[in-house]
């Protein structure tokens, strides 16, 4: 195997961009050689609409797989889908039945980290944050269910427009109401148990953890523990044959769009990951926009 690894991120916005921060922070410090390429292809479709304003999962499928068909023209190592709507959606694509290289999804990594936490907890429960889409195709409860972990200590909720709103700022006015909102929600439905555990179902959500536990631990009573599979993903990969652990020293970064991304976005978002990866805030402020991407 070469020494030289060229990874393809995908996620539908931003939010698998704390992924490709920590991807490439764990090659540049690990002391090794060679050279990491990571491209972050901003999968999101339509200017004006996303994968959920598809009629049906059919459609979104569709999308995604020409998505997917051009990824492999940037010749990567293997693709990884940074999102859980989109990791959803590639179950159903044509691609993954004959992907050419490897592919890892992140509800994966989620349900492990998981299980995990609820098994070394008996006495927990384990609140599903995600998106409309990823909660309810209950892909997570079902996984959860299917390795032994009782149903009567899983609450989904959905808090839908949160990872949008942090997309176009996280600091906004629109967050933390969106984040209330969706606390209180949540406070309505979780299951008994203690500790409750927070599973952050979408890549977004990592951005505001604590803001999200700040507003569930008064309304729910209880210790909140935010689970985040964006760090867990990044573990497995290091653990892995191509992870960052296999080289090291040298990094590039590109960020890819269909899409126009906006400036306060993209500046937004560029503080929270410049404190990981200067390199990745560099390359989001400097992408490449590719109308017919896809």
């Amino acid at each position: 195997m070469s020494s030289d690894v060229h990874l393809v991120i995908t996620d539908s916005g931003l939010g698998g961009l704390s992924i490709c921060a920590a991807i490439e922070r764990a090659w540049r410090v690990s002391g090794g050689s060679g050279l990491l390429r990571l491209t972050y292809i901003n999968a999101w479709p339509f200017e004006d609409r996303g994968y959920n304003d598809l009629p049906d999962m059919p459609a979104r499928a569709d999308v995604f797989d020409r998505a997917l068909a051009r990824m492999l023209g940037w010749r990567p190592d293997r693709i990884l889908i940074a999102c859980n709507t989109l990791s959803i959606i590639y179950r159903l694509t044509a691609f993954s039945r004959s992907p050419g290289v490897p592919v890892h999804g992140i509800i994966d990594a989620g349900i492990d980290l998981f299980v995990e936490s609820l098994s070394a907890e008996p006495a927990s429960a384990i609140l599903l944050l995600g998106t409309k889409t990823t909660i309810e195709s209950g892909v997570h409860r079902e996984a959860l269910v299917a390795r032994g972990i009782d149903p009567a200590r899983i609450t989904a909720v959905h808090c839908h427009g949160l990872a949008g709103a942090i997309e176009k700022d996280p600091d906004s006015a629109a967050v933390g109401d969106l984040i209330e909102t969706c606390a209180a929600r949540a406070a309505a439905a979780t299951a008994a148990g203690r500790p409750v555990f927070a599973g952050l179902c979408c890549t977004h959500y990592g951005y505001v953890a604590d803001r999200l536990r700040a507003a569930l631990e008064p309304r729910l009573g209880a210790p909140v523990r935010c689970l985040d599979p964006n760090a867990r993903m990044v573990a497995d990969l290091a653990r892995g044959s191509q992870g960052p652990e296999t080289g090291g020293g040298t990094t590039a970064v590109e960020v890819v769009s269909k899409v126009t991304l906006d400036a306060a976005a993209r500046e937004g978002i560029g503080r929270l990951v410049e404190p990981v990866s200067a390199a990745t805030a560099r390359a989001l402020l400097s992408y490449s926009r590719v109308p017919d991407l896809f």
